[in-house]
């Protein structure tokens, strides 16, 4: 996959704002440095207190809980759990570029549900509904979206819940960013899987919480669903990771710290971030709902991946080019470092704006 791997393979650099999520915890951060790492696996199909914690965070019954190895994995064995090689699927666009490659993998028809900046990438349950009628068995989409960070609403979701409902589709929901919206409405975490039945919704300890090298993911869905969920967990990786479960016990007994943590990064980044845009009146950003990731709309003419090479070049400086998710015009970048650093780097970005402005872009 071109954007993982050039995440993986970039150079590194002074200012690299290319993250999506909070930056990694300690274990001390959770209270799990004194911690015993138990090696055994414990449940079948998840340990039976990882599904409890679960349950109680999500306000969801334990049997439509399946535990698995990190978001990514939880994408595919969703969309492969949902449908057929050869069918078809409704799949945003802009999209987070992994989500569509799972849907290559497995050979799907792909109908681009379009999320435009000028509609502050909302989707219209009636383009939904128009690849239904083209035969969608899935509709995928990711909330918060990345990469623009915006909120598809409570009742948006609901409406294409239903309309995926009448025709027996899947609903597959991204949303290894959502629990940030409610963190800072101080609400309990919110899922697309309190809908009902075909929705399968994907989360994990990596974004919110820090813990991505842990690779605690899960699926919050129903009847076969989950069953052939599981199955495909038989054929993948066939458990989870003991060490993994043992420090994910501890930080959901303590998530309350990690919670704090997220709203410290965010309450320090997005005030430096929203005082520069005022002033950057190049540039056009979207509303915020507690991402720690911002998309940039570049004036006309100016090419994302014209100004990441040059900021990495002259400036030591490294934003995401929005090609990598089907947005020329478009860079994401982190609001997590510190403040300091953020208000360094995102002056370095006008002036690297200024550059390309004398030089023709």
């Amino acid at each position: 996959m071109d954007y993982l791997r050039w995440h993986k393979t970039r150079e590194a650099v002074r200012y690299d704002l290319c993250s999506s999520g909070v930056p990694d915890a300690e274990r001390q951060e959770f209270d799990a440095h004194r911690a015993p790492v138990s090696l055994e696996t414990v449940g079948a199909y998840g340990h039976p207190q990882l599904i409890d914690a679960l349950a109680r965070r999500y306000r969801i019954p334990t049997h439509s809980i399946v535990p698995v190895p990190g978001a990514s994995s939880a994408n595919f064995i969703a969309m492969a759990a949902a449908v057929s090689a050869g069918a078809t699927v409704v799949l945003e666009q802009p999209v987070y570029q992994p989500l569509r490659r799972v849907a290559e993998f497995l050979r799907l028809r792909i109908i681009p549900l379009l999320r435009r900046p000028e509609s502050d990438f909302s989707v219209s349950p009636d383009d939904v509904e128009m690849g239904l009628d083209q035969g969608a068995a899935a509709v995928v989409l990711s909330n918060l979206h990345n990469p623009s960070g915006q909120l598809l609403p409570v009742e948006s979701v609901r409406e294409i819940a239903q309309r995926c409902a009448r025709v027996d589709a899947t609903l597959i929901v991204d949303e290894v960013y959502l629990d940030a919206v409610y963190l800072h409405r101080d609400q309990p975490c919110w899922t697309a899987a309190h809908l009902g039945e075909g929705i399968v919704a994907v989360n994990s300890l990596t974004k919110v919480y820090g813990l991505s090298s842990l690779r605690v993911g899960w699926l919050l869905t129903t009847g076969r669903l989950a069953e052939r969920a599981r199955e495909l967990m038989d054929l993948l990786s066939v458990n989870n990771a003991a060490p993994s479960v043992s420090l994910a016990l501890r930080a959901f007994a303590n998530i309350s710290n990690l919670e704090s943590r997220y709203r410290r990064f965010y309450e320090a980044g997005e005030p430096c971030y929203r005082r520069w845009l005022a002033e950057e009146v190049r540039v056009t950003g979207y509303p915020s709902f507690g991402a720690l990731f911002e998309l940039l709309r570049l004036p006309p003419g100016v090419s994302a991946s014209r100004l990441c090479e040059h900021l990495a070049a002259e400036y030591d400086t490294l934003l995401v080019p929005g090609t990598f998710f089907d947005l020329p015009d478009h860079v994401r970048l982190s609001i997590a470092l510190p403040e300091d650093d953020l208000h360094t780097a995102l002056s370095r970005v006008s002036r690297a704006l200024d550059d390309l402005s004398r030089n023709g872009r």
